[in-house]
Protein backbone atom coordinates (compact mmCIF):
# COMPACT_ATOMS: atom_id res chain seq x y z
CA UNK A 1 0.00 0.00 0.00
CA UNK A 2 1.10 3.51 -1.17
CA UNK A 3 1.33 5.82 1.92
CA UNK A 4 2.58 9.19 1.07
CA UNK A 5 4.61 11.15 -1.26
CA UNK A 6 8.43 10.17 -1.77
CA UNK A 7 7.41 6.39 -1.77
CA UNK A 8 8.30 4.38 -4.62
CA UNK A 9 4.89 3.90 -6.87
CA UNK A 10 4.39 1.97 -10.25
CA UNK A 11 2.31 2.84 -13.51
CA UNK A 12 -0.31 -0.08 -12.37
CA UNK A 13 -0.53 1.26 -8.97
CA UNK A 14 -1.15 5.51 -10.46
CA UNK A 15 -3.74 3.67 -12.86
CA UNK A 16 -5.97 1.70 -10.01
CA UNK A 17 -5.83 4.85 -7.76
CA UNK A 18 -7.10 7.13 -10.40
CA UNK A 19 -9.26 4.44 -11.56
CA UNK A 20 -8.29 4.49 -14.79
CA UNK A 21 -6.14 1.83 -17.52
CA UNK A 22 -2.60 1.61 -17.64
CA UNK A 23 -2.50 2.94 -21.15
CA UNK A 24 -4.35 6.44 -19.80
CA UNK A 25 -1.28 7.09 -17.17
CA UNK A 26 1.18 6.61 -20.17
CA UNK A 27 -0.68 9.10 -22.50
CA UNK A 28 -0.62 11.36 -19.56
CA UNK A 29 3.38 10.59 -19.07
CA UNK A 30 4.13 11.64 -22.11
CA UNK A 31 1.14 14.22 -23.10
CA UNK A 32 -0.25 12.34 -25.50
CA UNK A 33 -3.78 12.91 -27.35
CA UNK A 34 -6.69 10.78 -26.29
CA UNK A 35 -7.31 11.65 -22.69
CA UNK A 36 -9.91 14.24 -21.18
CA UNK A 37 -8.51 17.12 -19.03
CA UNK A 38 -10.60 15.94 -16.30
CA UNK A 39 -9.21 12.32 -16.54
CA UNK A 40 -5.94 13.69 -17.22
CA UNK A 41 -5.65 16.06 -14.27
CA UNK A 42 -6.81 13.35 -12.06
CA UNK A 43 -3.77 11.44 -13.14
CA UNK A 44 -1.07 13.86 -13.37
CA UNK A 45 -2.15 15.04 -9.32
CA UNK A 46 -1.08 11.40 -8.48
CA UNK A 47 1.97 11.50 -10.61
CA UNK A 48 2.72 14.64 -8.72
CA UNK A 49 1.81 13.54 -5.26
CA UNK A 50 4.02 10.64 -5.24
CA UNK A 51 6.65 12.31 -7.59
CA UNK A 52 6.56 9.32 -9.84
CA UNK A 53 10.23 9.02 -12.10
CA UNK A 54 9.74 6.49 -15.27
CA UNK A 55 12.59 3.53 -14.42
CA UNK A 56 15.53 4.50 -17.02
CA UNK A 57 16.43 0.54 -17.43
CA UNK A 58 13.09 0.16 -18.30
CA UNK A 59 12.83 3.73 -20.90
CA UNK A 60 16.14 2.47 -21.96
CA UNK A 61 14.63 -1.47 -23.03
CA UNK A 62 11.63 0.03 -24.40
CA UNK A 63 13.66 2.50 -26.60
CA UNK A 64 15.44 -0.97 -28.21
CA UNK A 65 12.50 -2.73 -29.49
CA UNK A 66 11.54 0.54 -32.02
CA UNK A 67 13.10 2.50 -34.58
CA UNK A 68 13.89 6.05 -33.87
CA UNK A 69 14.09 8.78 -36.33
CA UNK A 70 15.79 11.27 -36.45
CA UNK A 71 16.26 14.09 -39.08
CA UNK A 72 18.88 16.06 -39.94
CA UNK A 73 19.27 19.02 -41.80
CA UNK A 74 22.39 21.12 -41.93
CA UNK A 75 23.45 23.99 -43.59
CA UNK A 76 25.49 23.93 -47.31
CA UNK A 77 28.20 25.68 -45.37
CA UNK A 78 31.87 24.91 -44.81
CA UNK A 79 30.93 23.22 -41.10
CA UNK A 80 28.74 21.16 -42.36
CA UNK A 81 30.75 17.64 -42.79
CA UNK A 82 32.37 18.13 -39.62
CA UNK A 83 29.06 18.26 -37.64
CA UNK A 84 27.73 15.57 -39.60
CA UNK A 85 31.07 13.87 -39.09
CA UNK A 86 30.38 13.93 -35.44
CA UNK A 87 26.80 12.88 -35.46
CA UNK A 88 28.25 10.23 -37.20
CA UNK A 89 31.08 9.38 -35.06
CA UNK A 90 28.64 9.03 -31.86
CA UNK A 91 25.96 7.37 -33.32
CA UNK A 92 28.71 4.29 -32.47
CA UNK A 93 27.64 5.15 -29.11
CA UNK A 94 24.45 3.94 -29.35
CA UNK A 95 24.44 0.24 -30.90
CA UNK A 96 21.98 -1.32 -29.18
CA UNK A 97 19.14 0.95 -30.61
CA UNK A 98 18.18 0.69 -34.10
CA UNK A 99 18.18 4.76 -35.07
CA UNK A 100 17.64 6.06 -38.55
CA UNK A 101 19.04 9.21 -39.00
CA UNK A 102 17.66 10.98 -42.53
CA UNK A 103 20.31 13.73 -43.83
CA UNK A 104 19.65 16.18 -45.84
CA UNK A 105 21.16 19.70 -46.07
CA UNK A 106 20.03 22.79 -47.58
CA UNK A 107 22.18 26.06 -48.93
CA UNK A 108 22.45 29.02 -46.79
CA UNK A 109 19.81 31.71 -48.16
CA UNK A 110 16.72 29.06 -48.90
CA UNK A 111 14.74 29.64 -46.22
CA UNK A 112 12.02 28.24 -48.36
CA UNK A 113 14.25 24.85 -48.77
CA UNK A 114 14.67 24.64 -45.39
CA UNK A 115 11.04 24.85 -44.14
CA UNK A 116 10.27 22.54 -46.65
CA UNK A 117 12.84 19.92 -45.14
CA UNK A 118 11.39 20.37 -41.95
CA UNK A 119 7.67 19.94 -42.65
CA UNK A 120 9.08 16.27 -44.95
CA UNK A 121 10.05 15.43 -41.34
CA UNK A 122 6.86 16.42 -39.58
CA UNK A 123 5.14 14.28 -42.37
CA UNK A 124 7.62 11.19 -41.99
CA UNK A 125 6.37 11.24 -38.24
CA UNK A 126 10.27 11.42 -36.83
CA UNK A 127 11.08 11.72 -32.61
CA UNK A 128 13.67 14.36 -33.48
CA UNK A 129 15.11 17.05 -35.91
CA UNK A 130 18.76 18.31 -35.23
CA UNK A 131 18.79 21.27 -37.09
CA UNK A 132 20.77 24.29 -38.65
CA UNK A 133 18.71 26.96 -38.65
CA UNK A 134 18.29 29.84 -41.02
CA UNK A 135 16.99 32.90 -39.10
CA UNK A 136 13.83 33.90 -40.26
CA UNK A 137 9.98 34.10 -39.11
CA UNK A 138 9.19 31.10 -40.62
CA UNK A 139 11.50 28.98 -39.29
CA UNK A 140 11.01 29.95 -36.02
CA UNK A 141 7.34 29.32 -36.91
CA UNK A 142 8.42 26.07 -38.34
CA UNK A 143 10.27 24.96 -34.82
CA UNK A 144 7.45 26.04 -32.88
CA UNK A 145 5.15 24.00 -34.42
CA UNK A 146 7.40 20.85 -34.13
CA UNK A 147 7.94 21.39 -30.38
CA UNK A 148 3.88 21.85 -30.38
CA UNK A 149 3.50 18.27 -32.22
CA UNK A 150 6.28 17.06 -29.25
CA UNK A 151 8.77 16.59 -32.23
CA UNK A 152 12.09 18.08 -30.23
CA UNK A 153 14.38 20.14 -32.16
CA UNK A 154 17.85 20.57 -30.89
CA UNK A 155 19.87 23.51 -32.95
CA UNK A 156 23.54 22.70 -33.54
CA UNK A 157 26.65 25.09 -34.96
CA UNK A 158 24.24 27.69 -35.70
CA UNK A 159 21.17 29.26 -33.59
CA UNK A 160 17.99 31.06 -33.78
CA UNK A 161 16.54 34.09 -32.47
CA UNK A 162 12.59 34.01 -30.46
CA UNK A 163 11.70 29.89 -31.33
CA UNK A 164 11.09 27.03 -28.59
CA UNK A 165 13.77 25.40 -29.41
CA UNK A 166 14.63 22.61 -27.26
CA UNK A 167 18.09 23.29 -27.04
CA UNK A 168 21.65 25.04 -28.99
CA UNK A 169 24.95 23.36 -29.09
CA UNK A 170 27.39 25.44 -30.02
CA UNK A 171 30.06 28.39 -29.60
CA UNK A 172 28.65 31.25 -27.56
CA UNK A 173 29.20 33.59 -30.65
CA UNK A 174 28.71 37.22 -28.68
CA UNK A 175 31.88 35.93 -26.65
CA UNK A 176 33.75 34.29 -29.46
CA UNK A 177 33.38 38.09 -31.29
CA UNK A 178 34.89 39.39 -28.04
CA UNK A 179 37.48 37.43 -28.10
CA UNK A 180 38.65 38.39 -32.10
CA UNK A 181 38.33 42.15 -30.99
CA UNK A 182 40.58 42.16 -28.23
CA UNK A 183 43.07 40.29 -30.53
CA UNK A 184 42.58 42.64 -33.37
CA UNK A 185 42.73 45.92 -31.48
CA UNK A 186 46.00 44.43 -29.71
CA UNK A 187 47.42 43.39 -33.14
CA UNK A 188 46.87 46.78 -34.40
CA UNK A 189 47.66 48.63 -31.02
CA UNK A 190 44.88 50.11 -30.83
CA UNK A 191 44.87 51.72 -34.00
CA UNK A 192 43.83 51.42 -38.27
CA UNK A 193 40.84 50.93 -40.17
CA UNK A 194 38.96 46.92 -39.94
CA UNK A 195 36.62 45.23 -42.68
CA UNK A 196 33.88 42.86 -41.32
CA UNK A 197 32.73 39.88 -43.46
CA UNK A 198 29.23 38.33 -42.89
CA UNK A 199 27.27 36.00 -44.92
CA UNK A 200 24.18 38.20 -44.61
CA UNK A 201 23.25 41.94 -44.43
CA UNK A 202 19.95 41.54 -42.64
CA UNK A 203 20.73 40.55 -39.08
CA UNK A 204 17.28 38.62 -39.02
CA UNK A 205 18.72 35.80 -40.99
CA UNK A 206 22.30 35.74 -39.50
CA UNK A 207 21.72 35.72 -36.12
CA UNK A 208 24.39 33.57 -35.06
CA UNK A 209 27.20 35.65 -37.14
CA UNK A 210 25.73 38.72 -36.13
CA UNK A 211 26.22 37.73 -32.61
CA UNK A 212 29.90 37.35 -33.80
CA UNK A 213 29.87 40.64 -35.06
CA UNK A 214 27.92 42.28 -32.58
CA UNK A 215 30.72 41.31 -30.22
CA UNK A 216 33.56 42.11 -32.08
CA UNK A 217 32.19 45.33 -32.28
CA UNK A 218 31.19 46.38 -29.23
CA UNK A 219 34.38 45.75 -27.54
CA UNK A 220 36.52 47.42 -30.38
CA UNK A 221 33.90 50.39 -30.09
CA UNK A 222 34.43 50.63 -26.22
CA UNK A 223 38.14 49.31 -25.61
CA UNK A 224 39.44 50.40 -28.56
CA UNK A 225 37.52 53.51 -29.99
CA UNK A 226 40.77 55.07 -32.27
CA UNK A 227 40.32 52.07 -34.47
CA UNK A 228 38.11 52.63 -37.48
CA UNK A 229 35.37 49.51 -38.70
CA UNK A 230 33.91 49.63 -41.77
CA UNK A 231 30.65 48.76 -43.09
CA UNK A 232 30.09 44.87 -43.21
CA UNK A 233 30.40 42.98 -46.52
CA UNK A 234 27.91 40.53 -47.12
CA UNK A 235 29.06 37.18 -49.21
CA UNK A 236 26.21 34.56 -48.71
CA UNK A 237 28.64 32.28 -48.12
CA UNK A 238 29.31 32.11 -51.98
CA UNK A 239 32.92 31.96 -52.91
CA UNK A 240 32.67 33.87 -56.33
CA UNK A 241 30.86 36.74 -54.15
CA UNK A 242 33.56 36.56 -51.38
CA UNK A 243 36.47 36.81 -54.10
CA UNK A 244 34.72 39.35 -55.46
CA UNK A 245 34.16 41.47 -52.42
CA UNK A 246 37.51 40.72 -51.21
CA UNK A 247 39.24 42.37 -54.56
CA UNK A 248 36.94 45.13 -54.26
CA UNK A 249 37.36 45.97 -50.67
CA UNK A 250 41.50 46.11 -51.51
CA UNK A 251 41.02 48.34 -54.34
CA UNK A 252 38.87 50.55 -52.54
CA UNK A 253 40.60 50.37 -48.79
CA UNK A 254 44.44 50.61 -49.67
CA UNK A 255 45.07 51.77 -46.14
CA UNK A 256 43.13 48.21 -44.76
CA UNK A 257 44.68 47.09 -41.41
CA UNK A 258 42.33 44.16 -40.36
CA UNK A 259 39.68 41.78 -42.11
CA UNK A 260 37.32 39.78 -39.56
CA UNK A 261 35.46 37.06 -41.06
CA UNK A 262 32.82 35.55 -38.72
CA UNK A 263 31.41 32.80 -41.10
CA UNK A 264 32.84 30.75 -43.95
CA UNK A 265 34.98 31.73 -46.89
CA UNK A 266 38.74 32.18 -45.69
CA UNK A 267 40.23 30.38 -48.01
CA UNK A 268 38.66 32.73 -50.83
CA UNK A 269 39.86 35.87 -48.59
CA UNK A 270 43.51 34.32 -48.40
CA UNK A 271 43.68 33.45 -52.01
CA UNK A 272 43.02 36.95 -52.86
CA UNK A 273 45.40 38.34 -50.13
CA UNK A 274 47.87 36.28 -51.02
CA UNK A 275 47.62 37.31 -55.38
CA UNK A 276 47.69 40.72 -53.74
CA UNK A 277 50.53 40.57 -51.53
CA UNK A 278 49.17 41.70 -48.71
CA UNK A 279 51.12 40.56 -45.64
CA UNK A 280 50.20 43.83 -43.95
CA UNK A 281 46.86 42.88 -43.02
CA UNK A 282 45.67 41.17 -39.89
CA UNK A 283 42.83 38.79 -40.28
CA UNK A 284 40.72 37.01 -38.01
CA UNK A 285 38.74 33.93 -38.27
CA UNK A 286 37.14 30.64 -37.18
CA UNK A 287 37.49 26.90 -36.91
CA UNK A 288 40.46 24.67 -37.74
CA UNK A 289 39.52 23.31 -41.51
CA UNK A 290 42.56 22.34 -43.00
CA UNK A 291 42.93 25.09 -45.79
CA UNK A 292 42.59 27.49 -42.63
CA UNK A 293 45.23 26.12 -40.37
CA UNK A 294 47.32 26.32 -43.92
CA UNK A 295 46.41 30.15 -44.35
CA UNK A 296 47.53 30.27 -40.15
CA UNK A 297 50.76 28.54 -40.90
CA UNK A 298 51.39 31.04 -44.27
CA UNK A 299 51.08 33.82 -42.26
CA UNK A 300 48.32 34.69 -44.50
CA UNK A 301 45.68 34.55 -41.56
CA UNK A 302 46.87 35.80 -37.88
CA UNK A 303 44.32 33.73 -35.63
CA UNK A 304 41.84 31.39 -35.92
CA UNK A 305 39.32 30.48 -33.70
CA UNK A 306 38.24 26.98 -33.84
CA UNK A 307 34.49 25.83 -32.18
CA UNK A 308 34.63 22.21 -31.61
CA UNK A 309 32.73 21.53 -34.16
CA UNK A 310 32.78 17.81 -34.48
CA UNK A 311 31.87 17.96 -30.33
CA UNK A 312 29.04 20.02 -31.33
CA UNK A 313 27.34 17.74 -33.94
CA UNK A 314 28.18 14.46 -31.04
CA UNK A 315 26.73 16.10 -28.41
CA UNK A 316 23.43 17.72 -30.44
CA UNK A 317 22.95 13.85 -30.89
CA UNK A 318 23.74 13.01 -27.21
CA UNK A 319 21.00 15.33 -26.16
CA UNK A 320 18.55 14.48 -28.47
CA UNK A 321 18.89 10.73 -27.50
CA UNK A 322 19.20 11.20 -23.67
CA UNK A 323 15.49 13.07 -24.35
CA UNK A 324 14.00 9.97 -26.28
CA UNK A 325 15.28 7.73 -24.30
CA UNK A 326 15.05 8.88 -20.80
CA UNK A 327 13.01 11.90 -21.08
CA UNK A 328 15.79 13.95 -19.56
CA UNK A 329 16.39 17.45 -20.25
CA UNK A 330 19.72 19.47 -21.03
CA UNK A 331 20.70 21.26 -17.96
CA UNK A 332 20.62 24.61 -19.91
CA UNK A 333 18.83 25.82 -23.05
CA UNK A 334 22.48 26.87 -24.50
CA UNK A 335 25.10 24.58 -24.21
CA UNK A 336 28.63 26.25 -25.33
CA UNK A 337 31.34 24.22 -26.33
CA UNK A 338 35.11 25.96 -25.72
CA UNK A 339 36.84 27.94 -28.35
CA UNK A 340 40.65 26.91 -29.26
CA UNK A 341 42.69 30.18 -30.38
CA UNK A 342 44.88 28.63 -33.02
CA UNK A 343 48.43 30.49 -33.89
CA UNK A 344 50.92 29.82 -36.05
CA UNK A 345 53.31 28.75 -33.39
CA UNK A 346 50.39 25.99 -31.99
CA UNK A 347 50.77 23.86 -35.13
CA UNK A 348 54.07 23.93 -36.25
Amino acid sequence: MIEGAGMKITIKQIAEMAGVHRSTVDKVLHNREGVSEEVRQRVQRIIDEYEYKPNPIGQALKMQKKTIRIGIILLKVDAEEIVREGIRRELTSYQSFDIQLDYHSVMYPDINGQLKLIHQMIEKKVDGIILSPINSEEIVHAINYCMSMKIPVVTVNSDIKGSQRFCFIGQDGSRAGKVAGRLMGEFLNGKGSVAVFTSDGDARQSFFFDKREGGFRGLLEKEYPKIHMLKSIRTDEDPAIIVQETKKLLDKEKKLDGIFITCGGVKEVGKVLRQEKREDIKVICYEDYPEVLDLVKEKVVDVTIATELKKQGGQALDVMMDYLIYEKKPPRKHLYTDMKIILKECIE
